[in-house]
């Protein structure tokens, strides 16, 4: 073969995979991390909860929606240290200084996170639920509808709780997250905090983007995470400020002080099982952690609601009288 046409094939070949790896990498970022993609995506992978292996001992979610939508909320706004204005859902309970602030996963919103914030509602507690980046209400980055994974919605958190502080001075916090906002809750524990957050709940939350990414890449997309998921981080930095391993809860664990409980269903292969004890590991804090058999991603207070409710209750009633 003529060496010049072997050389030009050669490099026809490498600048057709370049362009291969480079349309794969904005294919992801524009399917996982912004909302017009991630609607493309839950069309063709649809977006129901795992089938459980037990039965759920009732349905936790059963007048959920209704109880949000009748009982007294409104949204507010605070300003971040960013110079950026999230916003979120307020419930008030006059007289109290127990809080909650409940934060919703990947592409949900305060209201799905209702079967979460009528339980701490009937305890007396006062909840924000912010909605996250990129999600309906939320920050957008770039003018383009992103999600951040935590690892900007950490800065909304702690604004967040800053705004209650100023609210209520004599406040206790509670921050409860489930999914990707329980990858938020660990990453904004990993920053400086005032002593009004007493304690924490993470619900199935992963251990670094970069980690959950590794493992959906593999799952959703059938791809390995060399060179493809190098290449999305290079594409998503075009759009948005997002690292994938910078965004490590297990970092930010390291660094937190605040009590935390650890929750997870043991059927969990969306974020997988095995993550929530690399958290626990992790954090040197007062903890605890919970599992329910047989829950799939996101569906442990729903599989095991009495095991669940009972062990939040009493883990942040150490810190949170009723």
């Amino acid at each position: 073969m003529d060496k010049k046409k072997l050389i030009k094939g050669i490099g026809v070949a490498a600048v057709a995979a370049g362009a291969g790896l480079i349309a794969a990498g904005e294919g992801m970022w524009f399917g996982v991390l912004t909302k017009k993609g991630s609607d493309v995506m839950s069309k063709i992978f649809g977006d129901e909860p795992p089938a459980l292996e037990v039965p759920p001992a009732y349905d936790i979610c059963e007048g959920a929606d209704e109880w949000f939508e009748e009982t007294p909320h409104y949204d507010i706004t605070t300003e971040n240290d960013l110079g950026e204005q999230p916003c979120a859902v307020l419930f008030e309970q006059p007289g109290s200084h127990k809080w909650a602030i409940i934060c919703h996963g990947y592409t949900a919103s305060p209201k799905v996170m209702a079967r979460y914030a009528r339980e701490y509602y009937k305890k007396g507690y006062n909840l924000v639920m912010p909605y996250m980046r990129g999600h309906e209400k939320g920050i957008k980055a770039k003018n383009v509808v992103c999600y951040s994974f935590g690892y900007l919605d950490k800065h909304d958190l702690v604004a967040w709780v800053n705004h209650v502080v100023r609210l209520d001075p004599e406040s206790k916090i509670v921050l409860h997250g489930e999914s990707m906002g329980a990858a938020t809750v660990m990453l904004t524990c990993g920053e400086s905090l005032p002593a009004n957050v007493v304690c924490a709940v993470e619900d199935c939350g992963f251990t670094s983007v970069w980690d959950e990414f590794s493992h959906q890449i593999g799952e959703m997309f059938h791809l390995p995470v060399f060179p493809f998921l190098h290449v999305a981080q290079l594409c998503v930095k075009r759009h948005q400020d997002l690292d994938f391993k910078k965004a490590s809860c297990i970092e930010a664990l390291k660094k937190s002080k605040t009590p935390m409980l650890f929750a997870h269903g043991e059927a969990d292969d969306f974020v997988p099982f095995e993550m929530v004890h690399k958290c626990y590991e992790a954090f040197d804090g007062e903890k605890d952690m919970l599992t329910i058999r047989g829950a799939g991603h996101a569906y442990a207070v729903n599989a095991d609601p009495v095991k669940y409710w009972n062990k939040v209750f009493e883990f942040v009633g150490k810190y949170i009288e009723d």
